[in-house]
């Protein structure tokens, strides 16, 4: 019995281990996301076996083995109200789920990540181990720097998804940075303590060097701090001999090098990495500001549980200030808080904040005492330390989190025998004799936990995997296949929204087809369907009687599954959109599609109501219908929003023209072409200046304005309808902006 429990120890050592190799660099195409949702499955598969193998193991030695750690309590409560956040938001399937493709932050993500703390404690109990893993971590991080280096100078893979020099294992170029300074310290460690003649000495060196280069490259300024107060902190606790103080200072000489070519304006145009660092594109981060503002009226409005796991995006369209309509990154939308706290403090309330505030403030006491400690609690301690301050100034992954986890579970671990104790619950009470009964019972429960994780996120990954194939249907333009791929997803996770959205947007595309290949504009008509019998051509002489069943059954699953969407996500603005895009764009063939679309567009300004593009899409609807009193009120919604929108300053002076305001359209149109005046060359400035020349002098103009959709054949206006909607009980049309 002795050797099973021994082996069963040395197998969960051996998935600890490969877990930390594999997690930096694992990555599959065969899921709608590469890379996090890769790493969260291998994350979960290895958590799901440490569990299974623990539960044999109680049934084999009949005790219960646990190491307490003074973070055991705060991650419960922690995971509790993170349920229960979950079970009371107003989107609980995203919550559960993520906004796919992104699972990081996810109720499933949280679960996972806190069961995987728990199970590093109860398994790892030496020394040699916590340095074998560490060992691994390292060499995974020199293939992630590795990659990540030759992509920046272009030198790529050969897969096609790698074809890029922002590619990364980690999936982005900050979430790679960031996992390398929490890794530095190792790295400088090894450098520091390994003997000349070690193995780990070379990869010390080269593995510093080639962190502190992707770092600097690539890296955003949460990465730069961490990796600059993590090495300070090794070197100055470690007192490196004089040899490695050459190494280490020809590293930091290198690196100030490569910072001062890449970030000095006047150097950077002249050298050759500083025309990579000009192509080298970054990823964007909330600024701190908006991202404060957005989480305090989250917490005002869902003080105590927030608002759930994984509805940052919801908050941000909610929430955004009106400022962030001046920043670059206006027409996005953003799921990701500056950080981790602010982004825990508006998803999980006050109570989630405050207990992740105190987690960390507990590991960071324990560890700023153990910074003079032997091998490996000093160099966990730093690690560690690294991993908070970064979690302070930048978002996380599912890669980045999961590492420092990793980091904190080693940490604990190696005060085994000191600070930490291990619990041991002995199943035969006083009895000497061994009862079975009892271990069966206590594994029961373990076994039914592992296998139903098991099964549901293997329905997961292979509805992800179905969705994938999907996508590449689309790229490929087999639209039946990916309509049958979507399918298959759907049956599998009818929960995701995601896949519901792509389904209505298939089903759509389908009818649109049939439409576009009727050709109504000639008046041809389309071949009959198989089993159709004989096609009667339509009163319009476009759509024969098979044409309109199809577009009519496949429009009404596009709008069933539009409404399947919102009602699984009725605070995303996004699925709100595409549903009034797709009743707009079936104005053709449908009576009151117009009307619904504004009710979808009103739903989707109320949950984002800052958004300028959102109202453009609403004057467009109107301007359709000839309404220009509320096509001009709608574009100066936009253009208040954001003043320098030229697209909204041109229907605007468009819509004012077709009024018959045309003195407040020249005023419009002279705001658009001042605008637009440092770059006098382009199109867009001749076209503005041909309309306030056109204004002033009072000529009327055939010129439309840009459509803010692409125009389906299903719009046009001399089509039969096939499909009634009915009609809408009140259009919730929103309120002006006020000046």
């Amino acid at each position: 019995m002795d050797k099973f429990t021994a082996g069963l120890n040395n197998l969960s050592f051996l998935i600890i281990l490969g877990l930390g190799f594999l997690l930096p660099v694992a990555f599959t195409p065969l899921t709608s996301e590469f890379y996090d949702t890769a790493k969260l499955i291998l994350l979960a598969l290895a958590t799901l076996a440490l569990l299974l193998i623990w539960g044999i193991r109680i049934v084999a030695e009949n005790k219960i083995r646990l190491t307490k750690t003074p973070l055991d309590l705060p991650l419960l409560i922690f995971l509790s109200l993170a349920v229960l956040s979950t079970i009371f938001s107003p989107s609980p399937y995203t919550s559960l789920f993520g906004v796919l493709p992104k699972v990081h932050g996810s109720t499933l993500f949280e679960v996972t990540l806190i069961l995987f703390y728990f199970l590093i404690v109860w398994n790892i109990n030496t020394k040699q181990k916590i340095d074998y893993i560490l060992q691994a971590l390292l060499t995974s991080g020199v293939i992630l720097s590795t990659v990540s280096l030759l992509s920046y100078f272009k030198i790529y893979l050969p897969f096609s998804f790698a074809q890029s020099q922002n590619f990364s294992l980690a999936g982005n170029n900050w979430a790679g940075a960031l996992t390398l300074s929490i890794l530095l310290p190792v790295s400088l460690y090894y450098l520091i303590k390994s003997r000349a003649t070690d193995w780990t000495k070379t990869v010390g060196v080269v593995s510093s060097f080639t962190f502190a280069t992707v770092i600097i490259l690539t890296g955003n300024l949460a990465s730069w701090v961490g990796a600059l107060i993590g090495a300070g902190l090794v070197i100055f606790y470690n007192r490196p001999a004089r040899e490695n103080i050459i190494i280490i200072t020809v590293i930091t000489i290198i690196t100030i090098i490569l910072g001062a070519l890449i970030y000095t304006p006047t150097l950077r145009d002249k050298t050759e990495l500083g025309k990579f660092s000009q192509t080298y594109q970054k990823d964007i981060q909330l600024p701190f500001l908006i991202s404060w503002k957005i989480s305090a009226s989250a917490f005002r409005d869902s003080p105590i549980l927030g608002t759930g796991p994984s509805t940052y995006l919801y908050n941000f369209t909610q929430y955004k200030p009106i400022e962030f309509n001046r920043t670059d990154i206006w027409n996005l939308r953003i799921n990701s808080a500056h950080n981790l706290y602010l982004q825990t403090w508006a998803e999980n309330g006050g109570l989630g904040v405050l207990v992740y505030l105190l987690a960390s403030v507990i590991f960071a006491g324990l560890a700023i005492k153990h910074l003079k400690g032997p091998f490996p609690q000093g160099l966990l301690s730093i690690t560690g330390l690294t991993f908070i301050i970064t979690s302070a100034l930048s978002p996380q992954t599912v890669l980045t989190q999961t590492t420092g986890f990793l980091i904190l579970g080693l940490f604990f671990a190696s005060l085994l025998g000191t600070k930490i104790t291990e619990v041991v619950i002995e199943l035969s009470g006083y009895s000497r004799e061994r009862h079975v009964l009892i271990p069966a019972i206590v594994f029961l429960p373990v076994l039914i936990i592992s296998l139903a994780g098991f099964y549901f996120f293997g329905k997961l990954a292979l509805g992800e995997y179905y969705h994938r194939q999907a996508l590449r249907s689309v790229a490929a333009g087999n639209g039946l296949d990916s309509y049958n791929k979507l399918v298959r997803a759907e049956t599998l996770n009818p929960q995701v929204d995601l896949y519901r959205v792509n389904l209505a947007q298939t089903n759509f595309a389908l009818a649109n087809a049939i439409a576009a290949k009727a050709n109504p504009s000639t008046g041809s008509t389309s071949s009959p369907q198989a089993g159709s019998g004989q096609a009667e051509a339509s009163p319009g002489g476009s759509l024969t009687n098979a044409d309109k069943t199809n577009i009519q059954q496949l429009l009404s699953q596009s709008i069933a599954e539009g409404r399947a969407a919102v009602a699984l996500s009725p605070r995303s603005a996004l699925n709100w959109e595409i549903l009034a895009l797709i009743y707009r764009q079936i104005s053709g063939v449908s009576q009151n599609a117009l009307q619904f679309s504004l009710d979808s567009y009103g739903r989707a300004i109320t949950l984002d109501p800052l958004n300028p593009l959102l109202r453009l899409a609403v004057g467009g609807v109107y301007y359709q219908v000839k309404n220009y009193d509320l096509a001009v009120r709608f574009f100066d919604d936009a253009v208040s929003l954001k003043p320098d929108f030229g697209n909204a300053l041109y229907n605007l002076a468009i819509a004012l023209r077709e009024k018959g305001s045309l003195q407040e359209g020249i005023l419009v149109a002279e705001r658009l072409v001042a605008l637009l005046q440092d770059k006098p060359d382009s199109k867009d400035y001749q076209v503005a200046s041909d309309l306030l020349k056109e204004l002033r002098e009072k000529i009327p103009s055939t010129t439309q304005p840009p459509a803010a959709t692409q125009s389906a054949a299903l719009e046009k206006q001399n089509l039969p309808k096939v499909l009634d909607v009915g009609k809408p009980e009140k259009i919730a049309t929103p309120p002006a902006v006020k000046r």
